[in-house]
């Protein structure tokens, strides 16, 4: 069995895994540690809040982006009747969505129907999804920008994520470690590339010092993918198939920056948009993301179950109660639109303040915080 074949029947490893076992992280996203300063007269009514956003040149009704989950079987099986779901969902709430990792279709093309929606979603702000590892110096048969170009176009994708997963590559014992001149690859990629490029993490989140390299070759958007979600080195513990293996994947379960941590970093530190996923389960956890600069929150594992029954209008009920949370987290601190959302004062308290303390000036980063 060739490398590419195993990368398809990873995809299937991988749902079952997620939809079927604990694979989330033990640590939080550190949201409880940061709190909203309740508003007895909020002088506004409810019902005028905006929720609309601006993101990479679109406008969407929700500041909510579907994550990239899968793709890479073929036809109609699994990954492609989830990504479809999704897609359905996103078109009827006007958010954008990502598709997983597309590696699988630059291999073996017969599975590029698994990332395809455009059939059902011909609106909505498509994200396609490439690794970084394949990017790398030393990567045999890497990828440039015919790849980049072959992975959104197939797919009518509006932008591509090029997702870092070192984590989860250094446990898995097929894993690509090869990531030795990936910045310089992604420079030259944006040079060429007429898409926008959005660089992802997938659990592990996104330091400052990452984020400024990021910002300095031109990279449009970070997703900071943080830790307090899926755990992606706990899916490749299930998947591992010798003692050795489980220990190292189970070691560093919880590894990582927590997601709201990683905000306030790359938001302290950037200018760039911010999609921050990892471990989003509630609208109030939205609205303090977007508080610390997000301008997205990402969504995925709570949608997986409703998605891959087809279920459009479980995806959409789950949604839709973020974004009813999110709507009167808004109006208890006297919020109109996210603009507004996001000069409201904070408290940050706990293991976030002392990391924060310890990263950046917090009070510089808090100060001017009212409306």
């Amino acid at each position: 069995m060739d490398k590419e074949e195993l990368t398809v029947i990873r995809k299937f490893e991988h749902i079952e895994h997620c939809l079927k076992k604990q694979v989330e992280a033990h640590v939080s996203t550190q949201f409880e540690n940061i709190h909203f300063v309740h508003t007895s007269l909020p002088e506004i009514d409810k019902e005028e809040i905006d929720l609309s956003i601006e993101f990479l040149g679109r406008r969407f009704d929700y500041p909510i982006m579907i994550a990239g989950m899968t793709g890479g079987t073929k036809g109609s099986q699994i990954a492609g009747k989830i990504n479809k779901t999704l897609a359905k969902a996103a078109q009827e709430l006007n958010i954008p969505m990502g598709v997983g990792s597309q590696r699988a279709m630059i291999r073996k093309p017969e599975t590029w129907e698994s990332y395809y929606v455009r059939d059902v979603a011909p609106d909505i702000f498509l994200v396609g999804n490439l690794g970084a590892p394949q990017f790398a110096e030393n990567m045999p048969n890497r990828y440039g920008v015919e790849e980049a170009l072959k992975a959104v176009e197939t797919i009518q994708a509006d932008a591509l994520a090029i997702h870092m997963n070192p984590l989860q590559e250094s446990v898995q014992p097929e894993g690509d470690t090869q990531y030795k001149g990936v910045i310089n690859a992604l420079a030259e990629l944006k040079s060429e590339l007429s898409y926008p490029i959005i660089a992802k993490e997938t659990g592990a989140g996104v330091s400052m010092e990452v984020a400024i390299k990021l910002e300095s070759i031109g990279i449009d958007a970070i997703d900071v993918g943080g830790l307090g979600g899926t755990s992606w080195s706990g899916v490749e513990y299930y998947r591992a198939k010798d003692e050795r293996s489980r220990n190292l994947a189970l070691k560093f379960w919880d590894w990582g920056i927590p997601t709201a941590l990683s905000v306030a970093e790359v938001r302290y530190a950037t200018t760039l948009p911010i999609i921050a996923t990892g471990g989003i389960r509630d609208g109030i956890a939205i609205a303090k993301a977007l508080t610390l600069g997000a301008n997205l929150a990402g969504v995925a594992l709570p949608l997986l179950k409703p998605a891959v029954n087809g279920d459009v209008e479980g995806v959409i009920k789950i949604l839709q109660r973020y974004i009813d949370e999110l709507k009167n987290a808004m109006f208890l601190v006297g919020a109109r639109n996210v603009e507004e959302l996001k000069k409201v004062p904070l408290v940050v308290t706990g293991f976030a303040r002392e990391w924060l303390e310890q990263r950046i000036d917090l009070w510089e980063f808090l100060k001017d915080r009212r409306l």
